[in-house]
């Protein structure tokens, strides 16, 4: 009896491996109440996946994917948005002037997105706006090469 609960155990561990990063102290599933982009309604956990600059978006049905891949350019803020969001991608830029930011830099979430800017006067003009705007205003095509945001590397955790 105890091998079979040793080896369930065992399974388990490697079956859910956010079980397995309880040590490390980041417990925390990026995919945890994450809402699809094009449907805000609709969790994607568990869903839709599809490969997007490297990394993963995770949507909700065929429907937006299918959506996504036509046109990626009508989306591009909202799933750079996603991409930062679930900590695939790190900054290394003021998305607003492209200057260097720290770990002391204004920092500011942008719907569940941790931003940093290179002055407080960049982050307070963007906490003045509407959610949607800044996901524009930060995470559009320009801005997010400004920020130089980039596929989070293996040894960046």
């Amino acid at each position: 009896m105890k091998n079979r609960l040793f080896c369930l155990m065992i399974a388990l561990l490697f079956a859910c491996p956010s079980v397995a990063k309880a040590d490390d102290g980041d417990t925390k599933d990026p995919l945890e109440g994450l809402k699809c982009f094009m449907m805000p309604k609709r969790d994607v956990k568990g869903k839709k996946e599809m490969e997007y600059k490297g990394a993963t978006l995770y949507l909700c049905c065929s429907t937006c994917i299918k959506r996504m891949t036509r046109t990626p350019e009508k989306y591009e803020a909202k799933a750079n948005h996603q991409l930062v969001q679930t900590a695939q991608f790190v900054q290394a830029a003021c998305p607003i002037d492209g200057s260097a930011v720290s770990d002391a830099s204004p920092t500011l979430e942008i719907a569940g997105a941790k931003v940093k800017f290179s002055s407080e006067d960049h982050k307070a003009k963007v906490a003045a706006m509407e959610v949607e705007e800044q996901i524009e205003k930060i995470f559009g095509a320009e801005p997010f090469k400004k920020g130089k945001f980039a596929l989070k590397k293996k040894s960046d955790s």
